[in-house]
């Protein structure tokens, strides 16, 4: 019998990856990565017509994909999302969460934030992902296969101001990954990525642009450029590997002086 190839690690037939998050940017580029190796998708966001549009534009392309329009600042969206997305293709074996909330413009005063900014950043940032894991994790036993990829900022790994509550929550994130990879004996590993500087289109967000010289990679990120360590860590390339960071930021955080 001819011996598999390295690629066939990276393939996720069969295998139902949910999505948060999955507006423009990451959330596309990765979606359409994991219908291209066989996933089903389910992709959701906020705006119905935009996740609507990019579940057409992956089954035009042969995948198999359906949107699902949830808030996740919602418990019961959040509810809602993962029993219709096992409803629909059962078990869900990878889930990704990229959805937000908390980043403030940049000339903004540190303390600008409220205590309903925090909560909200909080709700989206941790309750969502956890809620998600306790929803879907004992699928994923029953499936004998899980991974759970969660989206963090540098933000989390060193203060960039303005963002307390976006970083303070997003760095509470990891930890709980690391305790999700804890509490998955093996058979449902954990992991972040770390993306930086990151630009759907290549434009430089003004943002970025004082980042971007301390850089060891200094330009814009693409949102592309998540895709490789998204599949590394969604499929069984990665089996060995849990409770992990990825970083896709240019070398923000590793060069930072």
């Amino acid at each position: 019998m001819a011996e598999a190839s390295v690629f066939d690690r990276f393939r996720l037939d069969g295998r139902t990856v949910l999505m948060t998050g999955a507006g423009p940017g990451i959330g596309t580029h990765v979606s359409k990565a994991f219908a291209a190796v066989g996933a089903n998708v389910v992709v959701s966001a906020r705006t119905a017509d935009r996740v609507e549009a990019l579940a057409a534009e992956i089954r035009a392309a042969g995948g198999r994909a359906i949107a699902i329009a949830a808030d996740a600042a919602s418990l019961e969206d959040t509810e809602r999302l993962a029993e219709r997305a096992q409803a629909e293709f059962g078990p869900v074996h990878v889930l990704f969460c990229s959805a937000a909330f908390g980043a403030l413009p940049i000339d903004s005063d540190p303390f600008a934030a409220d205590i309903a900014h925090w909560q909200q950043a909080f709700a989206v940032n941790v309750l969502t992902p956890y809620r998600l894991a306790q929803l879907l994790v004992p699928g994923m036993r029953a499936a004998g296969y899980g991974s759970i990829i969660n989206l963090l900022t540098c933000a989390a790994f060193t203060p960039i101001l303005p963002q307390m509550a976006y970083g303070t929550t997003k760095s509470a994130l990891q930890m709980l990954t690391r305790y999700l990879a804890k509490a998955g004996g093996g058979v449902v590993r954990a992991n972040c990525i770390c993306p930086g500087s990151m630009s759907p289109d290549g434009e430089v967000k003004p943002a970025f642009a004082k980042h971007l010289t301390s850089n060891a990679i200094q330009r814009t990120g693409l949102a592309e450029e998540v895709v490789g360590a998204a599949l590394l860590l969604a499929s069984p390339a990665s089996s060995y590997t849990t409770g992990q960071t990825i970083f896709c930021e240019g070398g923000r955080v590793g060069t930072i002086s």
